[in-house]
């Protein structure tokens, strides 16, 4: 089983290329399961984020500069029974390959999630995750792709050449 990592600076489409890895996936009838985080943005300044679940779509608040919880990181407070609502279940119903963006210090929050993850990292399973460029080290022995506006369609089809061998797609 595979796992593949992306990593890049921010704004340079890690969570798009998730997404549409994501869309192929349902287009071609695979199972799969996973969430993405986005920025809530208003006015142009960024007010928090979303975990989305891939599949269902289901969407709730997980960081917001509002305090909703005691539960801080930065300027965010996080509403970490939000997230591992979400991000709890994508290894639950054996997908054939499991999609995260992102890995990171402020989804590590959830010690129930770091756990999770770094268990079924263990086990059989395909992942295709967006890392957090300060998680690189911790990650490398396995398979990083760097992602830069420039190289975005490179990267895109070298990681659906990857599924494809992996007979996935």
């Amino acid at each position: 089983m595979e796992k593949i990592f992306i990593t890049g600076n921010p704004a340079c489409g890690k969570t798009t290329l998730i997404k549409e890895i994501g869309e192929l996936l349902k287009i071609k009838g695979v199972a799969f399961s996973g969430f993405i985080t986005e920025e809530i943005r208003e006015k142009g300044f960024r007010k928090g984020f979303t975990i989305e679940d891939l599949k269902t779509k289901e969407k709730l608040i997980f960081a917001s500069l509002e305090g909703f919880s005691n539960i801080k990181f930065g300027k965010y407070f996080l509403n970490i029974e939000n997230f591992e609502r979400i991000a709890l279940k994508v290894f639950d119903d054996s997908p054939k390959i499991v999609l995260i963006d992102e890995i990171g210090k402020m989804e590590f929050y959830s010690n129930k999630f770091r756990k999770y993850f770094l268990e079924n990292l263990q086990r059989n399973k395909n992942i295709v995750g967006t890392l957090h460029r300060d998680f690189v080290k911790d990650f490398e022995q396995y398979k990083i792709y760097t992602l830069t506006r420039e190289n975005y369609q490179k990267i895109k089809h070298e990681i659906l050449t990857e599924l494809q061998k992996m007979r996935i797609l």
